[in-house]
């Protein structure tokens, strides 16, 4: 049983990640592949997965050396800044004592030597860091990015649908939504898997819907420094899958969220705070939504109480 420990301090830093976060994407997306490779099922339920196969660049070959079908993996890259500039930043300044050990524990269980570029990696060497750089970029730009807005919708889609839960019922409340093997008790969440440990140390828990990510909820430990204490739990599906939201692609990944988000009515406070977008925002949302007979307004005391019409619900599938 894998276990993360809450204090007090760490159940209030509970927190949704406001954006994607792409260099991650990138990973998971890469992970499943490995898996729908060993899995021949797998990828006719997700068409993506055989687009991806195509599309997998020549110079994220040596990604397969870090990012196996099955764990562990790497924790150095798991940087969740929605610029994938900024994420990439990120993995060039890791130290090289967090290089040097977590690729050593890597190669515990496997066979024979790593390639020369991983022990150069582990050493530090600048050109093996541009390597894998390059590597992560490559596979963003050919499997993460064409399927964007589409990650946008159904991030935010996902996360409108259950802050409410977690504001309403608390975390053990949202925590039993995310997956049949997470499961809350004494203090503290747990998941099948390997027997290990983890204290949150008073940070709390950054909570990373996944597009691509299909398996039981990850854990991402952090170091109080650099890295985050993060739960990555695989991101509800929207009309038309990871590769075509065809509700965004008419909408808008933005005005797809609100729409979904009004599944049961809400007021302009609550629809900004359930989508994650400023209130002035999600008032000139609401309009266009409402121009187009999507939605209706009421007045509620100072409120404005939003629903939607039957266009809507019909759209909405």
């Amino acid at each position: 049983m894998v276990r993360f420990n809450f204090t007090r301090d760490d159940l209030a830093r509970i927190r949704f990640a406001t954006e994607p976060a792409p260099l991650a994407e990138a990973q998971l997306a890469l992970i499943e592949l490995r898996r729908a490779a060993s899995q021949p099922g797998r990828a006719r339920s997700r068409p993506w997965l055989r687009e991806a196969r195509q599309a997998f660049p020549e110079t994220a070959r040596p990604l397969l050396e870090l990012l196996g079908p099955r764990g562990p993996w790497p924790s150095f890259m798991d940087c969740w800044a929605p610029d994938v500039d900024e994420a990439l930043e990120f993995v060039r300044e890791t130290p090289r004592a967090d290089l040097r050990d977590e690729l050593a524990c890597l190669w515990l269980d496997r066979p024979g030597r790593p390639r020369t570029w991983l022990q150069n990696l582990a050493d530090g060497d600048a050109d093996a860091m541009e390597e894998l750089v390059r590597a992560l970029r490559d596979l963003y730009r050919a499997v993460v990015e064409p399927r964007w807005d589409s990650v946008l919708s159904s991030f935010h889609g996902d996360v409108a649908r259950r802050r409410p839960l977690l504001a309403a019922g608390g975390h053990q409340a949202l925590f039993d939504t995310l997956h049949r093997h997470l499961r809350w008790r004494h203090d503290g969440l747990e998941r099948q898997g390997d027997s290990s440990e983890y204290d949150l140390g008073g940070g709390g828990l950054l909570l990373v819907p996944s597009v691509f990510w299909s398996g039981a909820p990850l854990f991402a430990t952090g170091d109080g420094i650099r890295l985050k204490n993060a739960l990555v739990y695989a991101a509800e599906p929207v009309e038309g899958g990871t590769g075509n939201d065809s509700l965004a692609a008419l909408l808008g990944f933005t005005r797809a969220a609100l729409l979904r988000a009004l599944r049961e009515p809400r007021t302009t406070e609550n629809l900004a705070s359930a989508v994650g977008i400023s209130l002035s925002s999600a008032s000139e949302h609401a309009k266009a939504l409402r121009d187009a007979d999507l939605i209706q307004t009421l007045r509620e005391g100072r409120s404005l109480r939003h629903s939607l019409t039957p266009l809507g619900r019909t759209l909405l599938g």
